[in-house]
C-alpha cells in the first residue's frame, strides 16, 4: 500500500536535535515496519526553530519505503498572527502545484490543522477517488474565537466563513476521521452533522518507547548535573513542552517563590523570555530551553511528578495531550489543571491530582498534599505505569492505526 501523509509543524526524520517524534514520524515508522510505502509531505519551514530547512521545495529519499517532500512557504516568527495564516495559504498554493505532478497514492492520511493545505489535498484526492483519513488534532477555526466573550463568538466565527467552509469541506470529503480522543472525534463529526461510523478512529498522542543508549544517557545526566538536578535531595517537578499561551506558568513561579522544591520548565516558545525575567532570582526554577529525548528521559527519571498547567479552555476539555502519555510511560504522577476528559482520566484511575488554575496558591497546596501523604507518590506512580501499558502503549496504538488504514483501503 502506497500512502501519502500530510503533516506540517512537526519534527521530521531529516531534522537534527533529537526532538520528540510526533504523529508524522510515528505513523510513518509504523507503516514502514509493516512493509508499506510512505510519501511524507511537510513544510520546508520548521515550526519549532522558526527556520527553513532548505529554503526551497525539495525531496529527500530516506529509504526505499520513505520519501519526504518539503513544500516551500514564507515562514513566520510567532505562533499566533497573520504571518502564520499567510504562510499556510502559500503552503497550500505550492502544495496544489506539486501534487499534480506526482503519481497517486492508494490512500492518504491528512493532518488537520492547518486548514488550507488539508483542504487542497483533500479536495484533489477526493476527485481522484482516493480514500482519505483526516487526522483532527485541534479545533480550528473554533479556537480562533474562543478567547472572546461567548456572546461575540458566533458573530466572530461568521467573519471567518472561508475557514469554516474549508473545514466542513475537508471533513465531508474524508472517508473517515481520526482524532486524539473520542470527544474530539465527536466534535469533528458534529461539524458535518453525522454520527461516528466504522471508518472513524481514535489514535492517542503517544510517543515511542525508545531505549536510550547508555553513553547518550550518561551525557544527558552530566548535562543535567550543571543544573544541580541529578541525585537532588529536593523533590523535582517538571514540565516539558512549548512555552506558550496554552499553559499558565504563573502558579509554578508562585510555588517556586514560596517553597524550596525544584521546578523545571523545559522547552521554548513565545512566553519563555517573560518567565525568565520573572524567575531571575529563583534558583529553584530552571528553564534550560529545548531538551532532546535523552535529556527528557533523565529529567523524567529524576522528577517526583509532572506539572501540566493547562488553561481552562473548552477545546482542552476534549483532549488528552501527549504530556499525559509521556508521564504515564515513565510512571510519573500528574499534577494538572486540565478540565474535562483529562481530569476524568486522572480521578478515575488515581494517577495524580488536579489544581485550580485561577487560584495562585492551588498548585503549591496540591504539591504539599502529595508530598506530605505517605505512599501517595508511589501509588500514583504504579497506577500511572499500569494504565499506560494496559491502554495507551505506543506500539498497540499505532499498530491499530495502521490496521485501520488497511481496513479503509480494502473497504473503500
Amino acid at each position: 500500500m502506497k500512502i501519502w501523509i500530510l503533516q506540517t509543524g512537526e519534527p521530521l526524520h531529516i531534522d537534527s536535535g533529537g526532538l520528540r517524534p510526533m504523529r508524522a514520524m510515528n505513523l510513518s515508522n509504523a507503516l514502514i515496519e509493516k512493509g508499506h510505502e510512505v510519501v511524507l509531505w511537510s513544510s520546508d519551514f520548521d515550526h519549532f526553530t522558526k527556520k527553513h530547512r532548505t529554503g526551497k521545495s525539495s525531496t529527500f529519499e530516506i529509504s526505499k519505503n520513505l520519501k519526504i517532500k518539503l513544500i516551500h512557504s514564507r515562514g513566520y516568527s510567532r505562533h499566533i498572527g497573520f504571518a502564520r495564516l499567510f504562510d499556510h495559504a502559500q503552503l497550500a498554493f505550492n502544495l496544489a502545484r506539486q501534487i499534480r505532478r506526482q503519481s497517486l497514492p492508494d490512500i492518504a492520511f491528512i493532518g488537520y490543522p492547518p486548514i488550507e493545505p488539508a483542504w487542497v489535498l483533500t479536495k484533489y484526492l477526493h476527485t481522484k477517488k482516493i480514500p482519505i483519513l483526516v487526522d483532527v488534532k485541534d479545533a480550528w477555526p473554533d479556537i480562533f474565537v474562543e478567547p472572546l466573550n461567548k456572546k461575540y463568538q458566533k458573530f466572530a466565527l461568521s467573519l471567518l466563513w472561508p475557514y469554516v467552509a474549508m473545514m466542513k469541506s475537508v471533513l465531508k470529503k474524508s472517508s473517515g476521521i481520526n482524532s486524539v480522543t473520542e470527544e474530539f472525534l465527536a466534535w469533528g463529526t458534529s461539524k458535518i452533522n453525522r454520527q461516528v461510523k466504522p471508518t472513524d478512529h481514535v489514535t492517542f498522542l503517544t510517543a515511542p518507547d525508545n531505549e536510550i543508549e547508555e553513553k547518550v544517557k550518561v551525557q544527558a545526566t552530566t548535562w543535567w548535573n550543571t543544573y544541580g538536578l541529578k541525585d537532588s535531595d529536593t523533590p523535582i517537578f517538571s514540565f516539558v513542552g512549548t512555552i506558550n499561551n496554552v499553559y499558565d506558568f504563573s502558579q509554578i513561579i508562585y510555588a517556586a517563590k514560596n517553597s524550596k522544591f525544584k521546578f523545571v520548565i523545559a522547552g521554548d516558545g513565545p512566553n519563555r523570555e517573560l518567565i525568565l525575567k520573572e524567575s531571575v532570582n529563583l534558583p529553584n526554577l530552571i528553564l534550560p530551553g529545548w531538551i532532546n529525548e535523552a535529556q527528557s528521559t533523565v529529567l523524567a527519571e529524576n522528577s517526583a511528578a509532572v506539572i501540566i498547567p493547562t488553561r481552562n479552555r473548552e477545546d482542552f476539555g476534549m483532549n488528552i495531550t501527549n504530556k499525559f502519555f509521556d508521564a504515564m510511560k515513565f510512571g510519573l504522577p500528574i499534577i494538572t489543571s486540565a478540565p474535562g476528559i483529562a481530569e476524568k482520566l486522572l480521578n478515575e484511575n488515581r494517577i495524580g491530582m488536579t489544581f485550580k488554575i485561577e487560584d495562585e496558591s492551588s498548585l503549591l497546596k496540591t504539591i504539599l498534599k502529595i508530598i506530605e501523604t505517605p505512599n501517595l507518590i508511589s501509588e500514583f506512580s504504579e497506577n500511572s505505569k499500569n494504565l499506560y501499558e494496559k491502554k495507551f502503549s505506543h506500539k498497540k496504538n499505532y499498530d491499530n492505526l495502521v490496521e485501520h488504514l488497511e481496513y479503509l483501503y480494502e473497504n473503500f
